[in-house]
């Protein structure tokens, strides 16, 4: 069997390492390119961690392969080894005090079962370490003119136009401009490793979803009383109210003026009254049919105008009904591009997940193991 890294390099990669007394990561990383030229066929990645009393930065040279992995890293003696560096007093370990009683750190992470709860937020933290794992292996530093470019584009989206508002902006978050641009530089890595996975599967992809990204405009109704949602439904699909009158408020609303039969009530006067008497709020969207697939399930997924959809529980206890007025056929332009970019992207980290090894350092076996096998669906 071959060794994860050749012996010679182990002995470079430490005398590479020694060279990094003092050095910042931006050198750092410029100076790793040279060491992975001379070694192409072996995986490389550079970790550091700075250290906030000192204002100095160490480093590990991580080696990964499939067989597991090599860690390398250097200390001088003025600093703390790596292995050392986990180490904390009991104290350290505190978030807060209240009333003489100490809340540790472990204590405050257990108490969010937001997390175990929904499996989303447990693939974003998993998603977020696959991204910036892929992102380092591609070694791509931005040119200083698309970095400026992706500042200014990211000055645009957030409504900073002037240098006052981004000084302000940045002093409220603690930001310094390295660390601004540290941000701006891997979310275009991000973009850039999106339109890489994409490539040029998008026409085919989209010529085989196209339906999932078509827009439907849609009156959307959301309710607080399940019985309100389904008595709206009723009356929307067939004309007529579920149970002999429905009050709602100071407007009675029935079948009055409808034409009856499948056409059922107009979505637009139905949505009027039910504002009025306060029994629902009302929006007029566009929305991709994949999204009202997510919402609704398989009925949105052939839905077509005249169609009712609901009532659909939300994630804050209302109910949602929604009324397609229209249906517009996807065409791939340049939004829609970008949709799909985005959804080949989303299933390609779904399978990076699902080959990822997740770790979980707090929570019973029986929720972590619960939240893995999700992550991999």
């Amino acid at each position: 069997m071959s060794p994860i890294v050749p012996p010679n390099l182990l002995d470079e990669a430490l005398e590479w390492l020694r060279g990094l007394d003092g050095v910042p990561p931006e050198q750092a990383r410029e100076r790793l390119r040279e060491l992975r030229a001379r070694y192409p066929e072996t995986r490389m990645r550079l970790l550091w961690q700075r250290e906030a009393a000192t204002e100095e930065y160490h480093y590990d040279l991580l080696f990964p392969s499939p067989e597991g992995s090599v860690s390398v890293a250097f200390a001088p003696d003025r600093v703390i080894p790596w292995p050392l560096r986990g180490g904390q007093r009991s104290g350290e370990q505190l978030v807060l005090r209240v009333d003489g009683v100490d809340m540790t750190m472990e204590r405050a992470v257990s108490v969010l079962d937001a997390l175990w709860n929904d499996a989303a937020l447990a693939r974003r933290l998993v998603d977020a370490a696959l991204v910036e794992q892929a992102v380092d292996a591609r070694d791509r530093d931005l040119p200083t003119d698309r970095l400026q470019e992706a500042v200014d584009a990211f000055r645009r989206a957030r409504g900073l136009l002037t240098a006052q508002a981004l000084r302000q902006w940045m002093a409220e978050r603690g930001l310094s401009h390295a660390r601004l641009e540290e941000i701006v530089a891997g979310e275009a890595a991000v973009a850039d490793l999106r339109r890489e996975v994409a490539a040029d599967r998008v026409e085919d992809f989209f010529a085989a979803h196209h339906e999932e990204f078509d827009r439907l405009r849609v009156v959307r109704l959301r309710y607080a009383d399940p019985d309100r949602a389904d008595a709206a439904v009723a009356l929307l699909r067939a004309g007529r109210p579920a149970e002999p009158a429905v009050r709602t408020g100071t407007v009675r609303v029935d079948g009055a003026g409808a034409s009856g039969g499948a056409s059922g009530r107009d979505p637009v006067a139905l949505a009027t009254e039910e504002m009025l008497a306060a029994s629902a709020t009302c929006r007029m969207e566009a929305n991709l049919r994949d999204d009202l697939v997510a919402l609704f399930g398989a009925p949105a997924a052939d839905a077509r105008a005249g169609q009712v959809l609901g009532p659909a529980r939300l994630p804050d206890g209302g109910f949602c009904v929604v009324s397609v007025l229209a249906v517009e056929p996807a065409v791939l332009d340049e939004a829609t591009r970008r949709l799909t970019e985005k959804r080949i992207f989303d299933d390609w980290l779904a399978e990076q997940r699902r080959h990822a090894h997740v770790e979980w350092f707090w929570g019973g076996r029986a929720r972590t193991d619960e939240i893995t096998a999700a992550l991999r669906v």
